[in-house]
This record gives C-alpha cells, sequence and structure tokens, in this order.
C-alpha cells in the first residue's frame, strides 16, 4: 500500500522566494488510487511592508482577493501547518515543486518560525510531476499533449497543458492555486493510465534512501537531464558521490571510460571543467531512474549497443581509484568556485537570505519557537522572542510582531523595523527585491504596451492605487 499524494501549489506576489510571500496556496490530498480524500485553500492579506509585483500579480489575477481577504499571512501559516500535520505523513508533490513551492514555503517556514522542512522530514517525502511529465512525453508521446516551441520542442506550461489535455476544464481557475492544483491531478490520472510504467518507476525514486539506493545499485540505467529547453535521455551508471555537495555523480555511457581512467590528476581536472560533460550530478529531488532500454530507443545508443554499454559500466564499477579521484577533483573545483564568489561578494547576507548559510536552528530555539506559536497573545509571543538564542530568529519574530499587532513592540523596536522597512521599498536603486519605485516603473511599462486591454489597464491602476497608500504611509517615516 503507498502512501497518499499531498499535491500543493502556491500563488505569490512576486518572483523571488526570498523576498516575496505566499498570498495564496492550496493543496489536495489523494489516496495511492488518486481518489481525492481531502482539499483545502487559502488566500491572505500581503504582509505589511512588501511591495507586490504588478507583472505576478497580473498573472496570478490575486490582487482583489490579496487587497480584501480578512486572513493575515501568519494566521494562513498557521492554519496551513494544521493540514501539514493532519495530512503527514504522505508524498507531498506539484508542478516544478522542487524548483519553486517547496523552497517558498521552507523559506516562508522560515520566516514564520515554524519548522522549515516539515514537508520532507519524519516519513514526509517531495515529489516534483513536471520532471515525470517530461519523461513520460519523451518515451509515451502520446501521453501528454503540448504546444511546441519554436524550436519544436514541447511547452510544459501547466496553463498549456491543461486547456489542451481538458479542453473542460473551468479556465477561470487557471493561475490560481487549487485551479493548478486540479490540472496536475488530472495530469497525474493521465500519466498512470498512459505511460503507466514511467509513472510507476517515479514512485520508487521520491524518498532519498531509496532513491540513493537504487541509483547506487542499479549498474546501468535509463535518467532524464533538462537543459537548453528539452528533455534528453541518458544511459548512466553510478560513479561516486559529488567531493563536495555529496550528491551522486553519474557516468554518462556513451563516453569511453578508457579515455579517461588513464588521464593523470590534473588532466582529468581539466577535463571536468569542459563542456560536454561526462559526468553530471542526479542529485535526490525526485531523479528518474528508468530501465535501460528507454535509452536504447534513441539512435546514439542504439548503435553502441546493450553489450558494449555494459562493458563500459563494468569497467567504471572496477575502478573504485578513479571514482575516488573525480570525486576529489569535483570538490576541489566547486570549493575553488565557491572562495571566488566569496572572494567577490562585498554584501552581508540579509537575513532573509540568510537561511541555507545560517543553518538549523539549534534544538532549544526550536523549543523555544514551538512555544512561540503555542500561545496566541502577541504580548506573551514578544518574551518568548527574547529567549531564542539565534539572531536571525530574534529579528524575524520580531518582524512578525510588527506585522501582526506592532503595539505589542516597545515603540523603540517599531520604530526601527518600520524605518528600516522604509528605507529598504522607497529605495531608488535597482535591487533584488521589489521596491516602490521598481514596481511604479513596471506599471507604467505596461500602461505602455502597445494595444494594452482595457481590463489590463484597470487592474494596473487599481495596483496603482494601492502602491501610492503603501508609498503615503512609508514617507512619512523618512
Amino acid at each position: 500500500m503507498g502512501k497518499n499524494t499531498a499535491i500543493i501549489d502556491i500563488e505569490s506576489q512576486g518572483a523571488s522566494t526570498s523576498y516575496s510571500s505566499i498570498i495564496s496556496i492550496a493543496g489536495i490530498l489523494v489516496s495511492p488510487e488518486l481518489e481525492i480524500l481531502d482539499k483545502f485553500e487559502f488566500w491572505c492579506r500581503n504582509k505589511p511592508g512588501h511591495v507586490p509585483d504588478p507583472y505576478s500579480m497580473w498573472v496570478n489575477r490575486g490582487f482583489e482577493r490579496m487587497k480584501n481577504s480578512n486572513l493575515s499571512h501568519y494566521s494562513m501559516m498557521k492554519q496551513l501547518h494544521e493540514y501539514i500535520n493532519k495530512w503527514s505523513p504522505c508524498l507531498w508533490g506539484g508542478w516544478n515543486s522542487i524548483g519553486f513551492d517547496f523552497i517558498m514555503l521552507q523559506k516562508e517556514n522560515y520566516r514564520s518560525l515554524f519548522p522549515i522542512y516539515v514537508t520532507n522530514q519524519n516519513g514526509n517525502e517531495h515529489s516534483d510531476f513536471l520532471p515525470v511529465t517530461r519523461a513520460s512525453k519523451l518515451f509515451y508521446p502520446d501521453c501528454v499533449k503540448t504546444e511546441m516551441s519554436k524550436k519544436s520542442n514541447p511547452v510544459f506550461r501547466l496553463d498549456s497543458v491543461g486547456p489542451l489535455n481538458f479542453p473542460n476544464m473551468d479556465k477561470k481557475k487557471m493561475h490560481t492555486a487549487m485551479g493548478d492544483c486540479e490540472t496536475c491531478l488530472d495530469v497525474i490520472r493521465k500519466l498512470k493510465k498512459d505511460a503507466g510504467p514511467i509513472y510507476r518507476a517515479a514512485q520508487e525514486t521520491t524518498a532519498k534512501i531509496s532513491a540513493k539506493k537504487k541509483i547506487e545499485n542499479t549498474k546501468i540505467f535509463t535518467t532524464v537531464f533538462y537543459f537548453y529547453g528539452k528533455a534528453r535521455p541518458y544511459i548512466v551508471t553510478y560513479l561516486c558521490n559529488h567531493g563536495k555537495y555529496t550528491w551522486p555523480m553519474v557516468f554518462c555511457l556513451e563516453n569511453n571510460p578508457n579515455d579517461l581512467i588513464s588521464l593523470d590528476y590534473e588532466s582529468l581536472k581539466e577535463s571536468l571543467k569542459k563542456p560536454g560533460k561526462w559526468v553530471r550530478a542526479l542529485p535526490l529531488k525526485h531523479p528518474m531512474v528508468l530501465d535501460p532500454s528507454y535509452g536504447l530507443k534513441t539512435d546514439l545508443y542504439k548503435e553502441l549497443g546493450l553489450k558494449l554499454l555494459t562493458e563500459r559500466a563494468n569497467l567504471i564499477k572496477e575502478n573504485k581509484e578513479f571514482a575516488k579521484k573525480v570525486s576529489l577533483a569535483l570538490g576541489e573545483i566547486a570549493q575553488k568556485k565557491q572562495d571566488e564568489k566569496k572572494d567577490k561578494a562585498t554584501e552581508e547576507l540579509s537575513h532573509e537570505d540568510n537561511l541555507y548559510a545560517g543553518g538549523f536552528p539549534n534544538p532549544k530555539d526550536q523549543n523555544t519557537m514551538q512555544e512561540f506559536q503555542s500561545v496566541d497573545d502577541w504580548q506573551k509571543k514578544y518574551k518568548i522572542i527574547s529567549k531564542i538564542e539565534d539572531s536571525r530568529f530574534v529579528y524575524l519574530g520580531k518582524r512578525l510582531i510588527y506585522q501582526n499587532d506592532p503595539k505589542a513592540l516597545p515603540t523603540k523596536e517599531y520604530e526601527q523595523i518600520h524605518s528600516d522597512i522604509a528605507k529598504k521599498i522607497l529605495n531608488p536603486e535597482e535591487t533584488r527585491f521589489t521596491t516602490l519605485p521598481m514596481a511604479e516603473k513596471l506599471i507604467d511599462d505596461v500602461r505602455a504596451e502597445k494595444d494594452i486591454s482595457a481590463e489590463k489597464l484597470d487592474y494596473m491602476n487599481e495596483i496603482d492605487q494601492y502602491l501610492k497608500q503603501m508609498r503615503q504611509t512609508y514617507e512619512k517615516v523618512l
């Protein structure tokens, strides 16, 4: 009996996972047979001090619902975690969920003092149905209809895949979190029916431990890499773990190992820096591990034949010293790149950007954060914040109070946060987050579009009014 699957989708008021925030999130819980068991959908208000990106708001058409919601962002996060706890353990997935939704959710958990990695710990696993669909289309071309790009590659945008395959779908729900969850579920059901072997193989590599075992213990397999807008099949064998990042590295068997095994260490290192990679990373983020027969359908591997490919895989498996050298070289190359980046970086990381650099909160702080979530009174929450040791979480906790009950902050601390936000969002410089001048310029650019529709113009004018009110609020501070 497999696990239930929770399909989730997020709509945000900007494109940056570090600086934007969720304005809507939906989820559908389905059984292993893909029958619906439960669902939720939340819309919340914008966080005070966050400038909505006009382009993102036009794409998801969420401005009115965000503006008029009676749910604060923090209240939405609390309700969301009630569902996460209720549905766990399960398989959490979506459309490009590993590339965006889970990163966004983890950063929102971090900023709201909730357990950061709650959807992939304690029996929970992550999956992503976009790469599964790409692989299915590659090997079962008729399993899902897609538009084609100018370069004749399939287009996998959900707002394109949905109407093509499910013409009766409610098009008004496109780009809403619930609408995208429903379309994703329809696609999954279609793949299960029309590309069953790929769907079943994908189920076996959602957990990192089982994916790692499968990669390391399968002598020869087909995987799918996606680059330059195209999914490409590779027949590979496991070579080593990356010397710095520890993720599995696979050897691409169209290359002759003898040409590489004989290289001295420096020449090997130089070879790894060149394009046309003979070794590729296969991180444990729902990797595809398929039978070699899939890759053998392509001319390149058909010509080489399974016998020669297996001989090459055996040669790799026998040369443990070669694997060690490759791992070491990859680690040194990555470390050098990181050191060069550090030398160039002059600005200190902001608290928003410091999730990964700063690491996990210590167990004591985790307990304090649980205590913070267990009380409703913001005055009490403020007292609890002072017990946290990690300065990141002290800052984030005080900012949560600023956003939800500013009177619970001492006047000096409120003024400090309010002034910091004002300086940040009124900054005329181009930055990584959306400032008021950037949002205003975006609106002007959209208004200047040739043949702009009346609907789009009205929408931009509404957002402009909202931004003017924000500007008035924060200009008073400076």
